[in-house]
């Protein structure tokens, strides 16, 4: 008796978390879902989601659900402890200046010609919803990456194709501050930014 009654809370426990994590996992769906149509919407309109208004609410909208500072760690990886909270701030405020250039650009939305979603899955605080976007003449996926901070779920990183967002930039990064230093690499990318402004 004793031992059929361990058994039934056992599975009580495991069929709440299920389904806990499941409630979880149509969230993040849902969070995903809602943030690519509102973008889509935009870029769908008679100006395409170039006027500085639209560009301006594309970039709200990506940064809102980001969290930067989790990406900016995971890029720069084991050099990321031995910066100073200055240091960690301004690195911060790159990486979000480099994500939103290139993932609040209207021109990579409008080359989609279909976006599926194909699941979303909970483990703990973190998260992943897994996308399928259709192109003319070809297709990609797109998983994103998503972290409980405080009482919110944001994007932290994003795979495309297999190929992590921010394990690449580490990569890159790291042998940046190999053939130069730390500040050589912050030099880089702030040139590059100003370089693209200027364009």
């Amino acid at each position: 008796m004793k031992a059929t009654l361990i058994a039934l809370f056992t599975l009580t426990v495991f069929s709440t978390l299920s389904f806990v994590q499941a409630e979880e996992a149509q969230t993040l769906l849902d969070l995903v879902k809602d943030r690519n149509q509102t973008i889509e919407s935009i870029v769908s309109s008679p100006t395409e989601g170039e006027t500085p208004e639209e560009r301006a609410e594309i970039k709200r909208i990506v940064s809102e659900l980001f969290d930067f500072a989790s990406f900016s760690e995971v890029s720069l990886g084991r050099y990321w402890k031995d910066r100073t909270d200055a240091e960690k701030v301004e690195f911060t405020d790159l990486c979000r200046r480099l994500i939103e250039r290139n993932y609040a650009n209207p021109a990579l939305y409008k080359k989609a010609e279909n976006v599926e979603y194909d699941g979303a899955s909970v483990d703990g605080d973190t998260g992943e919803v897994r996308t399928i976007v259709s192109y003319k003449t070809e297709k990609s996926t797109i998983y994103y990456q998503l972290k409980k901070v405080g009482d919110r779920w944001l994007i932290y990183d994003m795979e495309i194709d297999d190929l992590s967002i921010a394990k690449n930039n580490r990569s890159q990064f790291r042998k940046e501050i190999r053939k130069t230093s730390y500040e050589g690499l912050v030099k880089k990318l702030k040139d590059k930014l100003a370089k693209e402004s200027e364009g």
